[in-house]
């Protein structure tokens, strides 16, 4: 046993046969788990007086994991309680900011079973109709149960065990979170070229979608994390997983940004026609699109792979170039736009807050242009 670590062991290959080679397993992790071969196993899964065994996987990355041959149902924790009286004396304006929302999606993505919410005071409704609108954010949802007007639980649908963890269909849900953003984008282009802006109207909707997915994988790559021993190998290494997680966040941050920038372009569309940014935007617009549209073929690919991509390939380095270029471009090209607006001539017929939602969008554009680095990060 390695002195650093008391779960640490080495052993020597021994030749078994012929053909084959074997290795002892430490005696305290045979007793840990009741795998005497003197003892009498009752389980549903195996018959009496039969000789414990175990499985042995190859990982992704070639090394082996030991399971004992049984269903692995680690305990499920208790429903999390929380005393709602106490969140709304901390925070008067906690129904007005439906804090509530957060808390139930705090406690999806990490794992949790489900919540227990009770009062003194009657539940008011809009904490409930706010429950039930969190409920639509969440891929799987979370049961509701008013037990009285001043208890809720809360419980997931269906009955979480490890072996119902659905990691084979998570990069499905990234594939699909990141061609809703290039269906956004498409709207952009589409809502400028036609001076329609109704177009955007439904940008929210598809967020809500990418929201879903997110909240989802995070949950099924942190309950992997939290559960080493499960009773199927891991489709991914755990390397890989790190990088599913930061892709998840990278594309649920692109899909708020890009709600952003719908709601203020339908806002202020009078104004930025003013100011004459149409040709610019549809510019900007189909140089993300492109910059996307290579990302998404290149993050497909490893996407396929339960390795984690080592070094950058010739297509990402070539998109960086090309990208950092068509910034530049862009940013001349801004720099031109900006210096044909006069200001003083627009100051009578808007307001203030239309200068601010020009500058947030601004903001916003610049946003979505270094997250396309930020993918790109995932290639190192």
């Amino acid at each position: 046993m390695n002195k650093h670590n008391k779960d640490f062991y080495k052993r020597k290959i021994q030749k078994f046969s012929k053909y084959s080679y074997a290795i002892t397993l430490p005696s305290d992790w045979i007793k840990k788990h009741h795998l005497e071969r003197s003892q009498s196993i009752k389980t549903k899964e195996w018959k009496e007086d039969v000789d414990p065994a175990v499985n042995i996987y190859e990982m992704p990355d070639g090394h082996l994991e030991i399971y004992v041959d049984k269903d692995f149902s680690p305990e499920e924790p208790n429903l999390a309680r929380i005393d709602l009286d106490e969140f709304i004396d901390n925070n008067p304006k906690f129904i007005e900011q439906k804090s509530i929302q957060m808390i139930l999606i705090s406690y999806y993505m990490n794992g949790s079973k489900g919540l227990e919410i009770i009062s003194k005071n009657s539940i008011p409704n809009e904490i409930i109709h706010q429950i039930e609108n969190t409920q639509s954010k969440l891929l799987f949802n979370w049961n509701m149960s008013k037990i009285s007007s001043r208890r809720i639980l809360i419980k997931t649908v269906f009955k979480e065990r490890a072996k119902d963890i659905f990691q084979e269909q998570i990069p499905r849900f990234l594939r699909e979170s990141f061609a809703v953003l290039l269906g956004i984008l498409e709207d952009f282009i589409a809502s400028l070229e036609s001076d329609d802006c109704n177009i955007l109207k439904n940008v929210p909707t598809r967020d809500k979608k990418i929201d879903r997915y997110y909240f989802f994988t995070v949950r099924q790559i942190r309950t992997i994390f939290e559960r080493p021993k499960l009773s199927e190998p891991l489709n991914f290494s755990h390397k890989k997983l790190v990088d599913l997680r930061l892709l998840a966040k990278f594309i649920e941050d692109v899909g708020d940004i890009f709600k952003e920038i719908a709601i203020i372009l339908v806002q202020i569309k009078g104004f930025l026609k003013e100011i004459n940014l149409k040709e610019y935007l549809l510019e900007y617009f189909k140089v993300l699109y492109n910059a996307y549209s290579l990302l998404s073929d290149e993050l497909r690919k490893s996407l396929s792979s339960q390795d984690t991509t080592v070094g950058m390939n010739e297509q990402i380095m070539d998109l960086i170039e090309n990208f950092r270029e068509d910034g530049m471009r862009l940013e001349e090209r801004w720099g031109e736009v900006a210096d044909q607006i006069e200001v003083s001539s627009l100051i009578s017929d808007y307001e203030f807050s239309d200068f601010f939602q020009g500058s947030r969008l601004v903001k916003n554009l610049e946003e979505s242009f270094k997250k396309v680095f930020d993918f790109t990060n995932l290639f190192f």
